[in-house]
């Protein structure tokens, strides 16, 4: 009698472990136009595409496909990771033996006009015996 109470317990909360509360955060996919300073480059300019993971996004908590391309045509795929105003991104330039990856954190927030934005600071360990930049974003 107490294994079948013990199973049935287990079969009762297990939904409950696979459930997640569906994304309420805000979604910041979208075309963003950017602008930037990088230790090694300088000057820069570029496109973030930015796409939710519904899927993978739950509560305030957001999962993003993120891909910057500058306007010599290199382009860096990643990911990104928000909650609430906090975004956290990992990208890597298309090319790995350039070995140009880093992460970034960055501050999502709203202009004047109301176009969602967001400022950037980046680390990458290894391009060029590593370097740094920041970045700033908006909605297009």
């Amino acid at each position: 009698m107490f294994k079948k109470f013990i199973a049935s317990i287990a079969l009762v909360s297990a939904p409950a472990w696979a459930v997640q509360p569906p994304f309420t955060g805000v979604d910041y996919s979208g075309r963003y136009q950017c602008t930037g300073m990088d230790s090694h480059i300088g000057a820069f300019e570029g496109v973030v595409e930015m796409k939710l993971n519904a899927e993978q996004s739950t509560g305030e908590h957001g999962a993003y496909g993120f891909t910057l391309t500058l306007l010599d045509n290199s382009r860096y795929e990643g990911f990104a990771a928000a909650n609430l105003s906090s975004l956290a991104i990992y990208f890597a330039h298309t090319d790995p033996s350039l070995k140009d990856y880093g992460v970034g954190i960055a501050k999502l927030a709203t202009t004047p006009d109301g176009k969602a934005s967001f400022t950037k600071y980046y680390y990458g360990p290894e391009y060029e015996g590593g370097g740094h930049g920041f970045e700033t974003c908006i909605k297009s």
